[in-house]
């Protein structure tokens, strides 16, 4: 089985391109599946298919920031992902707990202060030291 190919949804459809035999099919796909496992119709090869159905791609992005918070504390994140409308970041072990939903925060990156233009970011989601951080001033979730 070939590795891992990454497929954008639309309309609850991929367009699948074999790796070996190059054959093109479209495909439906059920709402709620994040991956499948497509057996191209002429060779019959199988292709692991990781779905993507967000309208902005993120692009991995790895790095030490700054996040600044409420009160003017600032604390060391690792950047994970970044995309048009929002940010991806991991805390060190216990960070998620330091921090609230609707909470406001601030980016300062040493390495390239173009990252983060100067606005408002929201944080959105806290999944343990996983936070997922909304770009407000864009407007939307990617």
């Amino acid at each position: 089985m070939a590795r891992t190919k990454l497929y954008q949804v639309k309309d609850n459809r991929i367009r699948f391109k074999c790796e070996e035999c190059e054959a093109k099919r479209t495909l439906s796909v059920p709402p709620n599946v994040r991956s499948r496992s497509v057996r191209c119709h002429k060779c019959g090869t199988f292709a692991r298919c990781a779905l993507n159905r967000r309208r902005h791609p993120r692009q991995q992005q790895a790095g030490k920031v700054t996040m600044i918070l409420r009160g003017g504390r600032e604390v060391a994140i690792d950047l994970h992902d970044i995309s048009l409308k929002g940010v991806g970041v991991i805390t060190g072990p216990g960070g998620g707990r330091m921090v609230s939903l609707k909470e406001e925060v601030h980016f300062k990156c040493s390495w390239n202060p173009k990252l983060f233009p100067s606005g408002r970011y929201v944080i959105k989601n806290i999944k343990g030291d996983r936070l997922g951080i909304q770009n407000v001033a864009n407007r939307g979730w990617a």
